[in-house]
């Protein structure tokens, strides 16, 4: 996960707002999307359900018809809500992360199914911080990248910004000078992909049986072109 080309400018360039910033989805992309969330509450109800679980315990396989009973239906229903619920959340730390970044409730709002950004700002206050705002003590963001966490703090009177962070692999770093709340967050964003944990081909491919498609191609599960 190094910057692509070896561009020493890359992270700031990576931080640095691009409009637009996306497409609109297809619908073809939606419906994928809509299958995978539906999978996924399907597996959690199957899980949790209590009819389910009594044939499970009986030794007795499922019969399909399990569905239609009400108390699988709230099994399901919990589900659901458990899906929006980590939507919540994840929605909350992206509009903090790119509201510490550069965009404006404008943008989070457009992003949010194209809500005001008077809504936006009632949704996610505090997430979009302007250099004209900041004053001592200002609340420090966070940053997720690579399975790793960073911290960007403002320094006592105003001079300038630090950061602090811990990779995947538990190393830990912070910078040695102040700095642009845009560096901070490029330099944090580059320790966190350099202290990501490596790939482990064969742990994530021990049960294969099939080839899987990458950028190059089709490879076998020992990572050979076919």
């Amino acid at each position: 996960m190094e910057p692509i080309s070896g561009d020493p400018n890359f992270w700031m360039t990576m931080m640095t707002l691009r409009d637009p910033a996306y497409r609109e989805p297809t619908d073809d992309e939606l419906l994928q999307l809509e299958g995978d969330v539906t999978d996924a509450a399907h597996d959690l109800a199957r899980a949790i359900s209590t009819r389910e679980s009594a044939y499970r315990a009986g030794g007795q396989e499922v019969p399909d018809g399990v569905v239609a009973s009400p108390d699988w239906g709230l099994a399901y229903l919990y589900a659901l809500h458990e899906v929006d619920g980590i939507v919540k959340r994840l929605a909350t730390r992206y509009a903090r992360t790119a509201g510490a970044n550069g965009a404006t409730y404008a943008h989070l709002g457009a992003a949010w199914g194209g809500i005001t950004k008077q809504a936006a700002r009632l949704r996610w206050p505090g997430a979009v911080r302007k250099p004209t705002d900041l004053a001592d003590g200002a609340e420090p963001f966070e940053l997720r990248l690579a399975g790793g966490l960073a911290e960007i703090i403002q320094l006592p009177d105003r001079h300038g910004f630090a950061w602090k962070a811990t990779g995947a692999d538990g190393t830990s770093g912070q910078s040695e000078e102040p700095c642009s709340r845009t560096e901070a967050a490029a330099h944090a964003g580059a320790f966190l992909a350099r202290h990501a944990i490596a790939y482990d081909h064969d742990a994530a491919h021990d049960e294969c049986i099939e080839p899987h498609r990458t950028t190059d191609g089709y490879t076998d599960c020992d990572g050979k072109p076919l």
